[in-house]
């Protein structure tokens, strides 16, 4: 048994031979203040469709609070109207998900199907408005970016967005196999440090995003969530196969959050995928490493890593370095506030400051561990402790 595998059954997550239900009272209390959020986050225009979990609840939740009112508000008028996907290979896996979403609430789904080639033309826009070379953000921005382009386009203004689901209810799979105590601490932590590219893409573009995971109120109800209620098994069954793509017993995070809304979210149990996986970005790191020859790899890394002190990690990062360089310069006197070089507290890949002495990730270059910090728990006691000393004084 592997030491994941051990410390999953000391955990108690390990397959139960009965399922794991949530509180039904804590199910319907999340599935209110959802609802609540979105009575309040619409009409909006359109909504970023990948069709995962997240957005599969909200386009199809909007639908249950308008459905609710619109008899007693013959003014009320559609929660959304439009959505927009973005599929970078036939092989993008969205396709299928949010297409059965957008049938099933009379969006009118724009579908953008792009050449990775074609996708890559955002780069140079994403750089310089996030301001970092990091490959895995890049990656999932420049589909983003593309979604709300083409959203501006079609004239919508506002425009609604899954963020948060994952932060707050411990999506990431690298999450799973945590323990309670240090689940507990580490999701207190996204809590405070999540940060997503569509707010500074879309302010760029002069749109208004929606976000109505981040209501206050449903974060501090993901705040109270036990571990069972994030992580735990649920049983597919096989006449679902076709609509889940999974069968038998399976492990989610984001477990109360889909239970709450499994009658109408089409994509309730659908596994969670990064944004790269389902919209087809995952072969980028690939087509890049094919398209240079090794040697003139290497000899790159080490021109930058001597003239620069940046360590670059492959044919990917180089490419997004090279349109950082493009974007700004060499010239570190006139480069932005949030890329500062100074020595004062660097990463040790790029040199860049980091932005917090909790920071553990470069938002730069995206080197992880870019610092060894305690375990979450141990900075939450720590935190907790130095509260009560204030509080008491």
């Amino acid at each position: 048994m592997s030491a994941a595998s051990q410390e999953q059954t000391q955990e108690g997550i390990a397959p139960q031979t009965v399922p794991y239900h949530s509180d039904p009272t804590r199910v319907q209390e999340l599935r209110q203040l959802l609802l609540k959020s979105l009575e309040k986050s619409t009409p909006c225009d359109a909504i970023l469709l990948s069709g995962g979990v997240d957005t599969s609840i909200l386009a199809e939740a909007a639908f249950t609070v308008y459905n609710q009112n619109k008899d007693n508000n013959k003014d009320l008028k559609r929660p959304l109207t439009g959505a927009v996907t973005v599929l970078c290979t036939d092989e993008a896996r969205d396709e299928f998900y949010s297409t059965q979403i957008a049938s099933r609430t009379g969006l009118e789904q724009k579908v953008v199907k792009v050449t990775l080639d074609s996708v890559l033309e955002e780069l140079e826009f994403c750089i310089r408005t996030l301001q970092t070379f990091d490959p895995m953000e890049l990656r999932n921005s420049i589909v983003i970016a593309r979604g709300l382009s083409v959203a501006k386009s079609l004239g919508y203004k506002t425009v609604m967005t899954g963020d948060g689901a994952d932060e707050l209810f411990a999506g990431y799979s690298f999450l799973h196999n945590m323990p309670a105590e240090r689940l507990k601490a580490y999701s207190d932590r996204l809590t405070i440090t999540m940060r997503f590219s569509g707010v500074p893409l879309a302010k760029a573009l002069g749109l208004e995003l929606v976000q109505p995971y981040l209501d206050a109120e449903v974060i501090a109800f993901s705040q109270q969530c036990t571990r069972d209620e994030k992580v735990n098994y649920h049983e597919h069954p096989k006449d679902r196969e076709w609509q889940d793509r999974l069968e038998g017993r399976q492990l989610h995070g984001k477990f109360i959050l889909r239970e709450a809304f499994e009658e109408e979210a089409f994509s309730a149990w659908r596994k969670k995928e990064p944004i790269e996986v389902g919209s087809g970005t995952t072969v980028l790191p690939k087509m890049f490493q094919e398209s240079m020859d090794p040697e003139d790899l290497k000899r790159e890394q080490d021109r930058i890593l001597a003239e620069e002190g940046i360590k670059i990690r492959d044919a990917e990062h180089l490419q997004y370095f090279k349109v950082f360089k493009k974007v700004f310069g060499d010239d570190l006197s006139i480069y932005p506030e949030k890329l500062i070089k100074d020595g004062r507290d660097p990463c040790p890949a790029c040199g860049f400051n980091l932005n917090s002495p909790e920071q553990t990730f470069c938002v730069i270059c995206g080197q992880w561990p870019a610092r060894v910090l305690p375990p979450p728990e141990e900075i939450a006691r720590t935190s907790n402790s130095s509260f009560t000393e204030a509080a008491s004084s």
